[in-house]
């Protein structure tokens, strides 16, 4: 599996418009066959701060997901309403388990 990180910030003005952006991208991205799962969430403790988070198939899911006009156009609009270039980190996941606290 593979985990892809990011992280934007956009000032107050520019807020409605990345989310737009963003939740189409989501939309999107969901749909696609290698997506085991995509979400954007604004952090609660530094507002305009948005952290993506994604979980891949493979390789193969990640390289078509990023061919996509769509992911392209992601990118561009980042650049234009973001006050920080993307951080992008990939990670590659060899086993998970789930834990359940207290248990």
């Amino acid at each position: 599996m593979i985990l892809i990180t990011g992280t934007v910030v956009v000032t107050p003005e520019n807020h409605a418009a990345f989310r737009a952006v963003a939740d189409a991208h989501v939309a999107k991205s969901r749909a696609e066959p290698g997506c085991v799962s995509y979400h954007v969430c604004e952090d609660v403790m530094a507002p305009g701060a948005f952290v993506f988070v994604e979980k891949w198939r493979d390789q193969e899911a990640v390289a078509a997901h990023f061919a996509k006009d769509y992911s392209r156009y992601l990118v561009q609009e980042i650049r234009r309403l973001a006050t920080n270039d993307p951080q992008i980190e990939i990670h590659e996941i060899a086993g998970t388990r789930l834990v359940t606290p207290g248990r």
